[in-house]
């Protein structure tokens, strides 16, 4: 399922980059980008489900400063790094402290989808340490969804650059630049959690046909209500975007998202060679993540398809793009796959090389 969604990521991103702007304005292209809404819930979803995968199984090792725990913490941190040096204005440090104008400064402190994903682990993290049991985590994790969900109209409505810096106010709406604020993204993520709990309770029984039947129908359910409420006359909220805060909206999500879990573990026996192919994309997520985004839009250190094609390419030249760039990830993942295997020492080496070239250059370039 993670493979999928990097697929789908891949492809819209790099086909988002070079299309024209008039290719923008069809019936298809709007469908199209409904469609690759969807991704971004997909990721964080599957990211809780594995959160409490993992995290139920060490219950109490990850409720103290374990090994196990510091790693898990050691990642996430890294994730804040990546995630804020792919926005860099420029690739020096000295340029970044005495030319960055405030627009510069709000591209640096966006928070796109590594941000949301490594700070919504942050507080799952935190709420385990609050919780002496799983119930009481799970208790816990419910009200803070509900009300993050329901708020998130509200909190939309708030100018938190009067209130909070510009690092931390992208995280809660788009009134600065974000393109994945807490509210209410960080709520699939921790639906992803509940999905991950009872699927642990029904494999203990023996039960997971069941519950994968349960989950298609508890999607289908959630979409069902989520477009009877928007429906109904009576209103709660003051006027608000209902594609990007409706509570109405999150459930329609959740439902898609749900419905696509138990897509997948009925479509388990795909042809192997498919299945393999997403198996192998889904572990190296984060990989293709940082090397697609650089390569189709850029960064302070190189110019992207984005910059070098510009959005001039009607939609089917622009999608034979995305695909080329996702066989190029492919391959790479591959490559990588291999010379970690055959050669992991001079890897490990060359990586600590190449990072600490790439260090010494963004601190010594003046320009």
């Amino acid at each position: 399922m993670r493979g999928f969604a990097v697929m789908v990521m891949v492809i819209g991103h790099s086909v988002d980059s070079v299309l024209s702007a008039e290719a923008r304005t069809t019936d298809f292209f709007g469908i199209y980008d409904f469609i690759r809404g969807f991704t971004a819930p997909l990721f964080l979803f599957v990211a809780g489900f594995s959160f409490l995968v993992a995290t139920e199984k060490r219950w109490n090792e990850y409720q103290s400063f374990t090994h196990p725990l510091r790693k898990r913490l050691r990642k996430m941190l890294l994730l804040l790094v990546i995630g804020y040096a792919l926005h860099f204005p420029f690739f020096s440090l000295n340029k970044v402290l005495h030319e960055t104008t405030p627009e510069g400064y709000q591209q640096l402190f966006q928070v796109d989808v590594l941000h949301c994903f490594a700070v919504s682990f942050l507080i799952l993290q935190f709420l385990v340490f609050l919780s002496p049991t799983v119930k009481s985590f799970l208790r816990l994790l419910l009200g803070l969804t509900a009300g993050m969900v329901l708020a998130t109209p509200l909190v939309w409505n708030v100018d938190f650059s009067a209130l909070l810096s510009p690092l931390v106010g992208p995280y809660f709406n788009q009134n600065q630049l974000s393109m994945f604020p807490l509210f209410p993204f960080a709520a699939f993520m921790f639906g992803g959690v509940f999905g991950g709990h009872l699927y642990l309770k029904a494999r203990r029984t023996g039960s997971e046909v069941r519950y994968f039947k349960g989950l298609a129908l508890a999607g289908l359910l959630a979409i069902v209500i989520g477009i009877v409420a928007d429906l109904h006359p009576l209103q709660v909220y003051p006027p608000h975007d209902f594609w990007k805060t409706s509570p109405n909206f999150y459930l329609i999500r959740l439902g898609v998202v749900l419905g696509i879990t138990a897509s997948f573990y009925f479509a388990r026996r795909l042809p192997k060679q498919l299945r393999s192919q997403l198996v192998v994309l889904g572990g190296s997520s984060l990989m293709v993540y940082v090397l697609h985004l650089v390569l189709v839009y850029g960064s302070a250190a190189n110019s992207g398809l984005g910059q070098m094609l510009g959005q001039s390419l009607p939609f089917a030249v622009a999608f034979a793009t995305g695909i080329g760039v996702l066989l190029l990830m492919i391959v790479t993942v591959y490559a990588w796959r291999y010379v970690s295997r055959e050669y992991s020492s001079s890897l490990r080496m060359t990586q600590y090389a190449f990072v600490s070239l790439l260090l010494f250059l963004f601190m010594t370039n003046p320009y």
